[in-house]
């Protein structure tokens, strides 16, 4: 009987040092208690493990978070100071403008007016000239009416000269015939004697009398001779006159009409001097109002610069918390390489199912980073990315726990340098967006796509591997 309890308590204390499961004697409840504690103590190790793995992982990603997002509100912030900047100056050099076209479209709307006045006096001076040209083209109908008349006059002079002409050639043959006849008389009286010596002087008186009517008649023929050059002059005169006047009338006609185009013409100036008004009127609200809008740009940009001044300082207080966070990050990055040496101990020897739980996680997160990297490849555009290979899902477990076993520890320590230089194509891809080679981002992300299928495959090596050893109740860390 008492060999039989030493055998038992020996039996329970090697499975205690090993800490291992065991047959729990009544006779060892000491030693039983003391399995159970130890039993439940790596079982609450194991949920400390996870929840620390799971807490460490979380504060990487919000350090990257909070890193990326104050990079971002920064430049946003430098951004929405440099606009308000140059929208300021811009509404500064705008005001200086406006003033200076509200000026000029003052002198403008005087002008304006000025050529107003005037147009309403040329229209005048235009209607006067109408009327001064209405006056002259009567006065030229009437002239020429008259000077036709006198035209009309001087040809029945003519004719009556011509006339004259013809009765005084009549006069001078008779006056001729008359002396002969006194002649005949004469002669016929001397040969008469005595008897005829009455009638002689009676012959020579009418001998006299026809040489002087002859005489005047003569005279008479150089005076009609000369009325009748100065009627023919005066006749050409006339028609030189009366062409005169037509082309006098012509140019008369001209003018009103030139008059008339003139006065449609300033009718029209008149008009768009009238609109020109109207618009420049609306210019003038217009004016009136992009001032007040200038100055609530002002006031805008003064409101802006005051907000980029609080996000600043807030930019400052959100980039103060990364520090500390990051400090919680080492310290729990640190707890877990502590865990990760005390799971080589038997009594806080980690479950395989702890490993395979942080395996896929490693591979959904994996596949998050790989998809995040296609999105920046397709859009040029930067995410938040974890290029740390320590601080991703794989890396804070990854360097912190090694296990033992020698198939598992042969591929697991092979990750190291492929989950290396899977971050490396991360870091080279922000480095390609930044720099502007975007052609080169689809290159970057197909060499990433290599790289991680070879990881996943491994990870479903290990899988399949610890679910092996898992059957045969063999832990990975012993």
């Amino acid at each position: 009987m008492i060999k039989m309890r030493k055998k038992t308590s020996g039996t329970a204390i090697e499975s205690i040092a090993k800490l291992i499961d065991m047959p729990y004697n009544p006779a060892n409840e000491e030693l039983n208690n003391i399995h159970r504690r130890l039993m439940s103590g790596r079982k609450e190790f194991e949920q400390a493990v996870t929840k620390t793995l799971d807490a460490v992982i979380q504060m990487s990603a919000m350090d990257l978070t909070l890193e990326t997002n104050v990079a971002t509100v920064e430049q946003i912030n430098t951004s929405i100071e440099s606009a308000v900047d140059t929208i300021s100056k811009s509404t500064g050099s705008t005001a200086g403008i406006t003033s200076e076209v509200s000026k000029a479209h003052e002198s403008l709307t005087a002008t304006i007016l000025s050529v107003s006045d005037e147009s309403a006096k040329i229209m005048e001076d235009i209607n006067n000239c109408e009327k001064e040209i209405t006056s002259i083209t009567k006065l030229s109908a009437s002239a020429i009416s008259t000077a036709e008349a006198m035209k009309t006059d001087i040809y029945g002079l003519l004719d009556i000269i011509q006339h004259m002409n013809e009765v005084v050639a009549s006069i001078n043959a008779i006056s001729s015939q008359t002396n002969l006849l006194a002649l005949n008389a004469s002669i016929e009286a001397a040969r008469a004697g005595e008897a005829g010596k009455g009638f002689s002087v009676v012959a020579e008186e009418i001998r006299q009398l026809a040489d002087e009517t002859k005489s005047l008649t003569g005279s008479m023929g150089t005076f009609i001779a000369s009325i009748q050059d100065a009627s023919k002059k005066s006749s050409a005169s006339v028609d030189t006159t009366v062409a005169e006047l037509g082309h006098i009338n012509d140019n008369i006609q001209t003018v009103w009409k030139l008059t008339g185009n003139n006065r449609t013409g300033m009718e029209h100036i008149a008009d768009s001097v009238s609109s020109l008004a109207a618009v420049s009127e609306e210019i003038s609200s217009s004016m009136n109002e992009l001032d007040s809008q200038m100055q609530y740009v002002n006031g805008q940009c003064q409101s802006l610069t005051e907000d980029t001044a609080s996000l600043a300082i807030s930019s400052h207080s959100i980039a103060e918390l990364v520090a500390p966070s990051k400090t919680i990050e080492q310290h729990l990055d640190e707890s877990t390489k502590i865990m990760g040496n005390m799971a080589r101990d038997a009594f806080y020897m980690l479950d395989n199912q702890v490993l395979l739980n942080c395996l896929n996680s490693a591979i959904g997160a994996h596949q998050n980073w790989l998809n995040t990297l296609r999105e920046i490849a397709q859009t040029g555009t930067l995410k938040a990315l974890q290029t740390d290979y320590t601080k991703c899902g794989l890396g804070h477990f990854y360097y912190a726990f090694h296990p033992v076993n020698p198939e598992v520890a042969d591929i697991w320590n092979g990750l190291g340098e492929k989950h290396k230089t899977f971050h490396s194509y991360g870091t080279a891809m922000i480095a390609a967006v930044r720099s502007n080679r975007t052609d080169e981002l689809p290159q970057i992300y197909e060499q990433a796509q290599v790289c991680s299928k070879e990881l996943i495959a491994d990870f479903q090596n290990l899988i399949q591997m610890i679910d092996a050893l898992t059957k045969e109740r063999v832990r990975v860390f012993e």
